[in-house]
């Protein structure tokens, strides 16, 4: 946007102005504009007599007035009636371009605030009984060496890497008990016979079982599939677990725990590599890994046998 103004406004002092308008916009809409929406503890939307804020309203569901309007929101289309003014009518298309994606990007932070409350609202929801999983697979682990040259990185098989954290509240208490499970696999597909290994490998390492879980993952295939969705029917009889609900979510929305916990294992496993160790085997992740807190690690070995080589992929996911 800063380079479009620079080339289109030739007037410097104008140039400078609307410069300084989009950077101040940016700077609300990144830091500011969340913090204006607001949500139920239990997760259901508030009506806001600022249009601007209102999530209702952004769902299309609000029936109520309103009566207020944000000066610092209302700046993204003040700012663009502006510039169609001081720049040829044929740069108008390229224009509203940029506009479509910074309404693309609010619309972006608007789901992502509402997202972040269903997850905090679903760890309110948590008692004694119940547990909380959130799942989701790594980019995969590539074979990593402290002398390696950048042409040796590339064409790496590597290993699998899928994450399930769990989350608990401990009898007579708020206090919520977090427990990640990672496991590794030479295997390279990321499918539902993949996941509901992991998940199996999970539930039947734990000591005390939950009564019911919530599930929440992104909407790739290796999740919302039917094949893994039928397997879930099973839960009640095999484990005695019933699955209350799986909530789907695109790519990197509302999983920040999961995300830093991978963080974490790109730090252990850099700092492994920098200390003169090499990442050649599942072992040397295993070592690598091992120190994060909280965290178990295991080799997942999979009987192909057993899965099916069907690919049933349920409408709407995103890859």
């Amino acid at each position: 946007m800063k380079q479009f103004i620079e080339m289109n406004i030739q007037n410097h002092n104008l140039q400078k102005k609307y410069i300084d308008e989009i950077e101040n916009l940016c700077r609300y809409l990144k830091k500011f504009y969340e913090q204006e929406l607001k949500v139920a503890t239990n997760g259901t939307v508030i009506h806001n007599k600022c249009i601007s804020h209102c999530f209702p309203y952004s769902f299309g569901i609000c029936t109520e007035s309103h009566s207020d309007e944000c000066v610092e929101c209302g700046k993204l289309f003040t700012i663009f009636r502006k510039l169609k003014i001081d720049i040829p009518i044929t740069l108008h298309d390229e224009l509203d371009e940029y506009l479509d994606h910074l309404l693309y990007y609010l619309a972006h932070q608007t789901r992502k605030v509402y997202l972040n409350f269903q997850f905090n609202a679903n760890l309110l929801e948590l008692d004694e009984n119940g547990a909380l999983i959130v799942v989701d697979y790594k980019m995969k682990i590539l074979p990593k060496s402290a002398r390696e040259t950048k042409e040796q990185f590339f064409g790496k098989k590597g290993w699998t890497l899928h994450s399930v954290l769990v989350y608990t509240r401990k009898k007579d208490s708020f206090e919520l008990d977090i427990q990640a499970y990672d496991h590794w696999s030479d295997d390279p597909r990321q499918d539902a016979f993949f996941t509901a290994s992991s998940l199996h490998a999970v539930i039947e390492s734990m000591e005390k079982k939950p009564k019911w879980v919530t599930i929440i993952s992104d909407n790739g295939g290796h999740y919302h599939n039917s094949d893994l969705m039928m397997t879930l029917r099973y839960w009640p009889d095999w484990y005695g677990i019933w699955p209350k609900k799986w909530i789907f979510l695109e790519p990197g929305e509302a999983k920040t725990t999961i995300d830093s916990h991978h963080a974490q294992i790109a730090h252990a496993i850099n700092r492994h590599v920098k200390l003169g160790f090499d990442i050649s085997s599942g072992n040397d992740i295993e070592t690598a890994i091992s120190g994060i807190c909280g965290t178990s690690i295991f080799h997942l070995e999979l009987d192909r046998k057993k899965g099916t080589n069907a690919k049933n992929k349920l409408p709407g996911i995103s890859n």
